[in-house]
């Protein structure tokens, strides 16, 4: 009988699922067809502008498969089997193509709170990894810390709440001096073995990262199977790990599960504004400000859950994207001379970031109303209400063109970024993909608009569980705190 860890990553391809994948968009191009054939004429300004979304992530899709080839091109013609999981050279940073490598003390450290309801679970997951943990009870209030000390586990008991960054920094100031690597974790997260995903195990990563002499590296993170908005998560995470991470050489963003040299991870901290806000992004900019590398290691997968319910997946999102805008205008400067240090540095913290992130929102908004309009004429025109006068500005062909070209896009990632074990879990969802990209235009206006509105009236349109957490640390965080960066989403 299989395990509910081998369940997750079937290797086994499901023939019904994909049938029903091809038939759905033979169906959907029918349809598209159809809305073409009755058009009056589109203008391609319209056209343009309701398709920006589109456009922007293929161009994006594209600029990170041809830069990651770029970054490991050498690696590649020796014949590295695990460079296309690396968005660097690893063999050549560490200074060896081949041969065991030896690990060097590290610890898997992790801030913790009233986890006591989910303890045996959380103990469990990381009972291969005891004898490397170490843990802070960040102002727990329940009987977390105790039961922990009781079953032999390392942990402190700390009564006063210092969030994630303050935690881990004090937690730090505790391990042992010759614990020189860290890994950071978060409590629902499972290390995957071989047979769960990953192509090497944890000590190889940790030793690699040792070799290398990098500040700090980035394993690709997968969302549980669990519910239909995990589907759309599912996809969303590989392309920001597959394509956004692996294109970023060695200026890659670190995430809420990462490796980190000690030394440099202690830095960032005490440089750290402490707050809960893009606390990983933040990171990084100060450990990339300070001229360090950071990569990112496919070759290691982290499982952990998503959102479970739409209201949550929204809070969560606008609390990413106030993060986001806060840190930007925080540390713009920071952010240029990073940008300044490569090409590709300069288009991902700059151009993609910056101008297209922040500076073309209000094009993304009104991309997002043209197209629901759209959608509306090809509602009003199979019903024959006639309820809309189309035309050149309200066309049918609008929408349908977009969410053509974005099921292409997504077909064409299915097969060259997503692993094959994945593609029968993912594919389902792909016609309708782009609603979901669709729907993150809210969250990150509200996000961006929390923040206009804290300076300008000093409160916040929509307050976020994070604001509630920071607010009051009786309420419990979500241990997923990702900022996904590349393209499949309206992303960082």
């Amino acid at each position: 009988m299989k395990s509910p860890s081998r369940e997750r990553f079937d290797d086994a391809q499901r023939p019904w699922s994909l049938f029903a994948l091809f038939s759905v968009c033979a169906l959907l191009v029918g349809w598209i067809a159809l809305s073409a054939t009755t058009d009056e004429g589109v203008s391609l300004l319209v056209y343009g502008l309701a398709n920006l979304i589109v456009f922007t992530d293929a161009i994006d899709f594209g600029v990170r498969l041809y830069v990651h080839r770029r970054h490991t091109a050498v690696a590649s013609e020796l014949g590295g089997g695990e460079t296309h999981l690396l968005s660097i050279d690893l063999a050549g940073a560490r200074g060896a193509r081949t041969g065991s490598v030896r690990v060097r003390p590290y610890a898997i450290i992790a801030s913790i709170y009233n986890l006591e309801d989910e303890l045996d679970e959380f103990m469990e997951r990381l009972q291969p990894y005891r004898d490397h943990i170490w843990l802070i009870s960040d102002g727990s209030t329940d009987k977390t810390a105790k039961r922990l000390q009781q079953a032999g586990w390392r942990c402190l008991d700390e009564e006063v709440n210092r969030h994630k960054p303050g935690a881990l920094r004090h937690l730090l100031a505790t391990l042992p001096p010759r614990v020189e690597t860290v890994m950071v974790i978060d409590p629902d997260v499972r290390i995957c073995g071989r047979h769960e995903g990953s192509v090497v195990d944890l000590e190889r990563a940790i030793a690699d990262l040792q070799r290398s002499g990098a500040a700090a590296a980035c394993p690709r993170i997968a969302i549980e199977r669990d519910g239909f908005l995990a589907r759309f998560q599912a996809l969303e995470y590989t392309l920001c790990f597959m394509v956004g991470r692996r294109s970023l050489a060695d200026y890659g963003v670190t995430s809420g599960v990462s490796i980190y040299r000690r030394d440099a991870l202690e830095w960032a901290l005490a440089q750290h504004s402490m707050s809960i806000y893009a606390e990983d992004l933040e990171n990084t900019v100060i450990l990339l400000h300070a001229g360090e590398r950071i990569y990112y290691d496919g070759r290691l997968v982290v499982s952990t859950h998503g959102p479970h319910t739409v209201r949550r997946w929204y809070s969560q999102r606008v609390g990413w994207y106030y993060g986001f805008l806060r840190l930007y205008t925080q540390r713009t400067r920071e952010l240029w001379r990073i940008g300044r240090r490569a090409p590709f540095a300069m288009y991902n913290f700059i151009g993609y970031m910056g101008v297209l992130g922040l500076g073309l929102h209000v094009l993304r908004i009104a991309s997002a109303a043209l197209l629901l309009v759209s959608a509306a004429a090809i509602l009003d025109g199979l019903f024959a209400l006639g309820l809309l006068p189309t035309g050149r500005a309200i066309n049918p062909v609008a929408f349908a063109g977009a969410i053509g070209s974005y099921l292409v896009l997504a077909v064409i990632a299915l097969f060259t970024v997503v692993p094959r074990r994945e593609r029968a879990y993912v594919g389902p969802i792909l016609p309708i993909y782009f609603l979901y990209v669709l729907a993150h235009i809210v969250p990150i206006t509200v996000g961006f608009g929390n923040w206009v509105a804290l300076r300008l009236w000093g409160r916040r349109i929509y307050r976020d569980h994070y604001q509630l957490r920071e607010d009051d640390p009786t309420v419990p965080l979500p241990a997923l705190k990702l900022r996904p960066n590349g393209s499949g989403t309206a992303t960082l």
